[in-house]
């Protein structure tokens, strides 16, 4: 009887396609909104592609407590210690980021690779389409020239060539044996294009490194360990470091040092893990609003079907069956709904690709798997009995003597049906109004934190990338006279007002730090001592950014190799150090086997990663002269559009050394600092969109109803009339029912409202969670919807002809 039911309310909607129509078309777009998001979440955080069982690895870490680091890398020795634990973990990778100049035309290219111990594939669960991955003995010392090269290098470099397997290639002009190709799907770590064996002898894994932080360590525990017993494990270990009696353990104590695990994709993705959330409960939100206005439209048909519904009871139809068929007709338009929703929630997922704030989502390949395809069956389920529920109830609550009554002359709706419609736009209203809210703070948030200063001046600076082939240039004073070179090359092209080179440049992922010590202050065994963010530079990077100076010089071109080392720091530094005193002239060092560099001026702080969040830490910049590096970004200043130095910067580098210098990464700095903010932006963006989506189907559903009213109230309308009512009396009764229903609706929306803005408070900067300002500039375009959504059918009604309206049926 059941699949009878389905025949039958299938057939009844394809005689009343404007009803299937608008309510399939608008369970689409719910359903579609959140396949679209849960596809996204499962890619990032659920089941990402290209891993296998991603719930059992974890993202081994370290923190120091005293030095403010709570989430650092780890050293070899802390990954050796964790690769042992084979009672929690069944494989231990390590894993560091490099770069390599491959050669396969004229001009050098730059790929992105990582070195990673023989087993990084396997704790991964990851299987190569072509070849294999590396066995044991290639990560030895001298052994370590076979490369695996990612799907897309493959394409791209060698076209697809299935033969590449075996084939030897040159990077950094040493050939390497290409053992193996990884499918498309998988991108770990992000944009890696070639992964090497690491290749270290064993003594890099002993007790001496224990504090050289630079590996990220993933392990996989076995099946049916939890993470709170490895989370566990981690303490034991540091535990038995604090308990060593050596140096190392009373250095661990003293900086409260200690590992810990987090699940790997938290790591990864884990900026973008609370704007999702948010993202996630607010397409929830318009799925219940979209719920609520099919339930309205679903007890409309049914009251107009209420002469039918009587005569089906009067033969001998039973409630139930009445409440099934009522439910069949649900579920048949989730169903289509939900279909139709698998297509749009493609289209959007692709559309949030293209808006994503960096290649976290957009080298995703977010597939609409079993896991997607099963949660939008269930949403559509769920939807079916949310929207289903409420006429099935109106079907089941009344007597069938009271339908034959209602099927009578008029055929109007009862009060019971008319009071629920209203119940659900009052919920509606509220839910569409937590969400203006939520984006509108989130929206002024955003608007504070792009004011913000980053400490330099973004405005008309072109960036760039250069590495230098370690073979050629194994040596400083080459690494040296190469920038120089470029350096005076680049400072007198057309147009250019200053340039420089820093490694360690603001808002790139390279940002290392390091402890230091202070000339005349001896430390207490165990201590770790002073600790600051580290840069090096060359003398005219400061002019470039125009970073103020403070006090003292910065560096010249006489601070080379073979003179006094010399140090520039910022004033965060100078105050938390020197808080009485004057640094310059003061001397501090890294490590007991350096020279003392002495303090030669002081810069005013800059932000090295974010707007939205600064450590606050100190900085060291160290002359690039000084301490020469293979990889730097260029940086150069002009009165004009920074792109057009692009050219520039590449015939800089090509005049000096065209075959060994790869030239990449061309990006101004205002992108550079207008991309730390995209999660965000994104967030809000998408925010914004559902909100304003969210109060479209509120007034659509309020529009609904006052019409309805109007129309089951004509010949109330029309007595009115009769008997002396004006029509601004009229207009003003219908639009006051309007306004009655938003004002309950958005009292209970401020509540539901002020205690969301409390859960994403944390995502707020400079804005109170209960703004003023926000919460009239919502209340205001909720007024203006209301007025707009009821003023048609309150017009219409005033314009009701009393004779026709006593004669309406």
């Amino acid at each position: 009887m059941f699949w009878r039911d389905l025949r039958y309310s299938f057939r009844a909607l394809t005689k009343n396609p404007g009803f299937a129509g608008v309510a399939v078309l608008t369970l689409a777009l719910g359903i579609g909104a959140n396949t679209a998001m849960f596809s996204v979440m499962n890619a990032l955080f659920l089941h990402p592609p290209g891993i296998a069982d991603p719930g059992r690895l974890l993202a081994i870490r370290a923190k120091y407590e005293k030095l403010n680091l709570a989430n650092i890398s780890v050293s070899l020795t802390d990954y050796a210690d964790v690769r042992d634990s084979k009672d929690v973990f069944s494989s231990v990778a390590a894993v560091q980021p490099t770069s390599v100049n491959y050669v396969g035309s004229n001009l050098p290219e730059r790929l992105t690779g990582e070195l990673v111990t023989w087993n990084f594939f396997d704790t991964l669960g990851s299987k190569p389409v072509l070849g294999r991955t590396f066995h044991p003995e290639e990560d030895q010392p001298g052994a370590e020239h076979e490369v695996i090269l990612s799907y897309s290098t493959w394409k791209r470099l060698f076209g697809g060539d299935p033969g590449i397997v075996d084939k030897t290639i040159q990077l950094n002009q040493e050939n390497y044996k290409v053992i193996g190709v990884m499918g498309a799907d998988f991108d770990w770590p992000a944009g890696a294009q070639v992964w090497q064996p690491l290749g270290l002898p064993a003594s890099e894994y002993g007790p001496e490194n224990r504090f050289n932080e630079s590996y990220t360590a993933v392990g996989r525990v076995h099946p049916g360990v939890p993470v709170s017993q490895a989370q566990a494990f981690m303490n034991v270990l540091t535990e038995r470091v604090k308990r060593s009696g050596s140096a190392d353990g009373a250095y661990a104590k003293d900086a409260l040092w200690s590992m810990f695990a987090i699940p790997l994709m938290n790591l990864v993705y884990g900026e973008l893990r609370t704007p999702m959330l948010v993202l996630l409960g607010a397409v929830g939100f318009v799925l219940l609003i979209t719920c609520a206005n099919l339930a309205g439209l679903m007890l409309a048909r049914a009251s107009g079907r209420s002469r039918e519904l009587a005569v089906r009871a009067a033969l001998g139809a039973g409630q139930w069956h009445l409440v099934q068929q009522v439910l069949a007709e649900s579920l048949v338009l989730a169903g289509l709904g939900t279909i139709a929703g698998l297509g749009l929630s493609y289209a959007a997922i692709r559309g949030m690709q293209s808006i994503a704030p960096d290649q976290t989502i957009r080298a995703l390949s977010v597939q609409l798997d079993r896991y997607v395809l099963l949660f939008s069956v269930l949403v559509g389920a769920a939807s079916a009995l949310l929207f289903g529920i409420a006429p099935a109830w109106q079907t089941a609550g009344v007597a069938s003597f009271e339908r034959l009554k209602e099927g009578g002359r008029s055929g109007t709706s009862s009060r019971g049906r008319q009071r629920v419609r209203s119940a659900l736009v009052v919920g509606e209203v509220s839910l569409a109004l937590v969400l203006l809210i939520g984006a509108g703070l989130l929206l002024k948030s955003l608007a504070r934190l792009q004011q913000f200063s980053p400490g330099f001046d973004s405005q008309g600076v072109m960036t760039a990338a250069v590495s230098l082939s370690p073979t050629t240039y194994s040596d400083q004073n080459k690494q040296i006279a190469f920038y120089t070179a470029v350096n005076e090359r680049l400072a007198s092209q057309p147009g250019v007002i200053a340039a420089g080179a820093a490694m360690g440049m603001p808002f790139t992922s390279f940002g290392p730090s390091s402890s230091f010590s202070i000339e005349g202050r001896p430390e207490a065994p165990g201590d770790p001592g002073p600790h600051s963010d580290l840069a090096a530079v060359t003398p005219g990077f400061f002019a470039t950014l125009k970073i103020p100076l403070l006090n003292g010089r910065v560096f010249t071109d006489s601070d080379r190799l073979n003179t006094q080392p010399v140090v520039v720091i910022d004033d965060n530094l100078a105050k938390q150090y020197w808080p009485n005193e004057n640094p310059i002239g003061k001397h501090l060092r890294r490590g007991n086997r350096t020279q003392w560099s002495e303090i030669i001026g002081v810069v005013a702080h800059v932000k090295r990663s974010s707007l939205a969040a600064d450590t606050g830490k100190g900085i060291c910049y160290y002359s690039l002269f000084q301490i020469a590096m293979p990889t730097v970004n260029l940086v150069a200043r002009t009165s004009a559009d920074p792109s057009t130095l692009a050219a520039a910067m590449r015939n800089a580098v090509a005049a000096v050394d065209p075959s060994q210098a790869a030239v990449y990464d061309f990006q101004p700095m205002t992108e550079r600092v207008s991309s730390s903010l995209g999660p965000r932006r994104f967030a809000v963006t998408l925010l914004g969109f559902f909100a304003g989506f969210a109060l479209l189907l509120a007034s659509l559903g309020l529009y609904g109803i006052i019409s309805y009213g109007v129309a089951q109230r004509t010949q109330e309308i029309g007595i009115r009339m009769a008997l002396g009512a004006q029509r601004r009396q009229v207009l003003g009764m219908v639009i006051g029912q309007g306004m009655l229903l938003v004002g309950i609706g958005g009292a209970i929306g401020f509540v539901a409202a002020f205690a969301v803005a409390q859960l994403i408070a944390s995502q707020l900067v400079q804005t109170s969670a209960f703004d003023p300002l926000t919460f009239v500039a919502t209340a205001t375009v909720l007024a203006i919807v209301t007025l707009l959504a009821t003023y048609l059918p309150a017009r219409r009604a005033a314009k009701v002809d009393p004779m026709v309206a006593l004669r309406y049926e």
